[in-house]
């Protein structure tokens, strides 16, 4: 009797066991197993938030054919694609989720995006046994070097390809999917004396308020079906920081009161939902009140009658690119509002950010011990330390962790062409640099190179243009609407913006903080805290007046926020 025990209790182990798939993180290791055993590496790459996400873990990846078919020929990984910005950045465009199928020697063989049906599934996993060979050459991007120095007809071209993205009726992008993309509707801005582009501002602006949850506040990933009433009801930090920029520029540029609402109900959303007792936020809200489930018909329930319910589930990581992203946004609302409870939260995050440097000086994701470091975060930080020193000159410690960043980002993740790796560290991938981490740092680093006078960073912008621009990476632009913006950003030196605070007259700095565009320089303060070069302008002087420079050129005297609006506007 014990021994039949035993056996029942072996089998019934057995059988859970095979039963589950076996699940390990992505490491050299995982590489090195690949290669001893000539397997194929299943890199199951998702998000906590992800409805399709929850939909695969429940119908394929609890299939038995799955799984069994999976553990014999396969070596699985799974990976939260929001806690790994060095997978999420390489494999954004096959998801979420993504399945991508690595060969032993980092190479991809196959990717697919979204949600697969086990018999599909199936099929490609016996597809793939059968023949393991990539279905697409791949480009080693860290070779690519770019001899052709005339960028202007790719320029050209893509303008015209923005102007064609653009659902001019509908607003967004003209795609099933409808959101605004930030650096889209930045170039908007510049752009809007065109009559198109602005009906497409206003159109994509009201399209964007449909998106807000109307009980809670806070704003959905997207809406499907080419329009924007197919609602995907995540909510991530990233989307509410990008959204409240929009409202908040659209609000000063196109004084659209309800713009302003919108951008509070962002506020009340994050610090209602995803405070973190740490200073930060945390990182996004399940759509679904229970996995794999639909939740549509939740949404439309007032509060009551949703916390009845229950509350969709919040990922409480604090991660640091969306938090950095969140502070820059936050600093434009206190400008935009003159109150000081957004300036203190703008100080939290800034205070618990510091804390997230490790040894190395590098920036880490989270709090967790992992040997890599992505550039996404690098970015981020340093975009907000951009923001933090445009807002206060003074600010002589954001200044410094600039400095320090900027100089750590050139030596750990420049490479030989001119570009950026994704990320530093071993977890046995290729580091590639990745289009839109080119662009944002190269636009970083030319700024920073006039802010700095230290021109090599600016020769080092230029020369990841030319990288940009070859036709390794042209083949496959959309619009890249940041790539357009460095191309004009890298023709000449950023505007500098100098404030003279007397204390007298109209009080209007508020206003310049928070229409700001990226491509700039500010100097605000008492006479003797602005540069000695700027000294001389002031001395006449004795109330609150601006002047808007470039190294040979200065505008008038500028004494109001009416004033200061029409000059802004002078390049729109």
């Amino acid at each position: 009797m014990k021994l039949f025990c035993n056996l029942f209790i072996f089998l019934l182990f057995s059988s859970s066991f095979a039963n589950a798939i076996e699940w390990q993180e992505l490491s050299a290791n995982t590489f090195e197993e690949a290669k001893k055993d000539h397997k194929i590496i299943l890199l199951n790459l998702e998000a906590n938030w992800c409805h399709w996400c929850h939909v695969m873990e429940d119908k394929t990846y609890a299939n038995k054919e799955v799984i069994n078919y999976l553990n014999q020929h396969f070596i699985t990984v799974k990976a939260d694609q929001d806690a790994h910005p060095e997978l999420s950045n390489r494999y954004k465009d096959y998801g979420w989720p993504a399945t991508i199928f690595i060969n032993a020697d980092g190479i991809d063989v196959v990717k697919r995006a979204g949600f697969i049906a086990p018999d599909n599934f199936l099929r490609l996993l016996k597809a793939i046994v059968k023949d393991p060979s990539p279905e697409q050459k791949s480009t080693d991007f860290t070779k690519v070097i770019n001899n052709n120095q005339n960028s202007y007809q790719l320029i050209s071209t893509l303008e015209k390809y923005f102007i064609n993205s653009l659902d001019i009726e509908k607003g967004g992008f003209n795609q099933s999917q409808k959101y605004i993309e930030y650096a889209t509707f930045e170039k908007a801005l510049f752009d809007r004396k065109n009559v198109n582009i602005n009906t497409w501002i206003s159109k994509s602006i009201q399209g964007a308020k449909k998106l807000s949850d109307p009980i809670w506040g806070g704003i959905y990933q997207y809406s499907t079906h080419g329009d924007w009433k197919h609602l995907h009801f995540e909510k991530l930090l990233k989307i509410q920081a990008r959204y409240l920029h929009i409202f908040l520029l659209n609000y000063e540029y196109n004084n659209d009161k309800s713009s302003l609402m919108y951008a509070k109900k962002i506020v009340e959303y994050v610090d209602g939902f995803l405070a973190n007792p740490n200073g930060l936020y945390n990182n996004a809200q399940d759509a679904d009140l229970i996995q794999g489930e639909h939740a549509a018909n939740y949404f439309k329930l007032n509060n009551i009658e949703r916390r009845k319910l229950g509350v969709p589930k919040v990922d409480t990581n604090t991660f640091t690119d969306n938090n950095a992203a969140m502070g820059s946004a936050l600093l434009r609302m206190y400008y935009v509002t003159q109150e000081k409870k957004y300036l203190d939260k703008v100080k939290s995050i800034e205070n618990a950010l510091y804390k997230r440097k490790k040894v190395s000086g590098l920036y880490a994701h989270g709090n967790e011990n992992n040997n890599i470091t992505s550039l996404r975060d690098q970015i981020a930080m340093a975009d907000f330390l951009i923001n933090l020193i445009k807002s206060d000159i003074t600010n002589s410690k954001a200044k410094q962790e600039l400095k320090s960043l900027c100089s750590l980002i050139k030596n750990n993740y420049l490479l030989p062409n001119g570009t950026f790796k994704s990320f530093e560290g071993n977890n046995g991938l290729m580091a590639q640099p990745l289009k839109e981490e080119n662009i944002q740092i190269a636009r970083i680093f030319n700024w920073y190179g006039y802010s700095s006078k230290d021109h090599n960073y600016i020769d080092i912008a230029k020369k990841t243009y030319q990288f940009l621009t070859s036709e390794a990476l042209a083949k496959d632009y959309y619009s890249e609407a940041s790539l357009l913006l460095l191309a004009n950003e890298l023709k000449g030196e950023p505007t500098q913006y100098v404030y003279l605070n007397t204390g007298k007259g109209n009080e209007f700095n508020h206003v310049l903080q928070s229409m700001l565009p990226f491509y700039s320089m500010v100097y605000i303060g008492k006479i003797h805290q602005l540069p000695k070069e700027k000294q001389e302008l002031f001395g006449s002087f004795n109330e609150n007046v601006l002047f808007r420079c470039t190294s040979t050129y200065c505008s008038p005297p500028i004494y109001s926020e009416e004033e200061l609006k029409k000059e802004l506007n002078k390049n729109k």
